[in-house]
Parts: C-alpha cells; sequence; structure tokens
C-alpha cells in the first residue's frame, strides 16, 4: 500500500511440486496419443513434431525445444493406440479407492477383506466395473459405459490424504 506495508497471504505450496507436474505431463502424453491417433494424421500436411510443438506451446510447462522430435522416444505411442490416457483413468479410481475405503484407516481389517473379498480374490478373471461397482457401492458403474466414465473422468486424479487441501 502507500504506506510502504506488504499485504500478506497464505500461499498454500504442495509439499511435492513434483507430483504435480508428472501428472500435467501425463495429461499431456494422453493428449498427444489422442492427436496421433485421430483423423488428423491422414492429412498429406500432417506433422508429428508441429503437433508437439503447438501442444507444448499452447499447454505445456516447459516450451517445446526447437530441432527436437522428443516424440519418437515415446514408445507408448505405438503400442497403446490411443488408450494411453488409461494411466489417468486408472490413477482417478484407484485415489476414489483409497479415499473411500482406506484414507480414515489405512489398516482397517474390514476394509481389507472387503477389498480383498471384492477384487483381489478374482485374480483378474471378473469385470473389473462390476468389481469396483461394488467395492465403491456405486451401481451405476456396474455397466463401464459411458456414463461410468464420464463419472470417473470427474473424480480427481490424486487423493487429498497426503497433502490435506490440496484441490
Amino acid at each position: 500500500d502507500i504506506n510502504g506495508n506488504v499485504p500478506t497471504t497464505s500461499i498454500q505450496h504442495h509439499e511435492d511440486p513434483c507430483r504435480s507436474i508428472d501428472t500435467h505431463t501425463q495429461i499431456l502424453l494422453a493428449s498427444l496419443d489422442q492427436i496421433y491417433h485421430s483423423p488428423i494424421v491422414l492429412s498429406p500436411n500432417f506433422d508429428s513434431t508441429a503437433a508437439l510443438a503447438r501442444l507444448y506451446e499452447t499447454h505445456g510447462l516447459i516450451p517445446y525445444v526447437p530441432g527436437t522430435s522428443w516424440q519418437t522416444q515415446f514408445g507408448h505411442l505405438f503400442g497403446y493406440g490411443a488408450t494411453y490416457y488409461s494411466y489417468l483413468f486408472d490413477r482417478a479410481i484407484a485415489s476414489r479407492v483409497w479415499r473411500k475405503l482406506f484414507a480414515h484407516d489405512p489398516l482397517d481389517r474390514q476394509m481389507g477383506e472387503h477389498y480383498k473379498s471384492e477384487v483381489l480374490k478374482y485374480g483378474g478373471g471378473r469385470d473389473p466395473w462390476k468389481m469396483i461397482s461394488t467395492l465403491l457401492d456405486a451401481p451405476g458403474m456396474e455397466r463401464g459405459d459411458a456414463e461410468a466414465m464420464a463419472e470417473v473422468g470427474k473424480w480427481k486424479i490424486e487423493d487429498e490424504v497426503s497433502v490435506p487441501g490440496r484441490h
């Protein structure tokens, strides 16, 4: 102000900023994967490096470095076929399971048994949407349809347990 007083504000810093940077990077990689597996690549003028540069210039934390073609080193672009976003999707589900079942007491025997009986005992032999639906007591998730995916898309990617009030 005019008297030389510096206003004080309470700024909450994330204890581990790398975690947020990692999440942002995963979002960019998922976006790049979607671009590279979209019809735009059929254009004779499509330039994968220019698309990467545009993405990083518009949404990146660190600007694109001209003359590089980092995407050629991103092996998941070839093996995942437009599903790289599933890393973020799975993190959202895992965070929801943590918050609803284990956040208050990670060693709660009853919750551990519930998790074991609804997920672990099937060893991959049951539809994952049915398991998550039962585990989270969310019948609307059972079909794993577009509505279920949209619901997961509303969930936070990271849990709030380690750093209260982060979001």
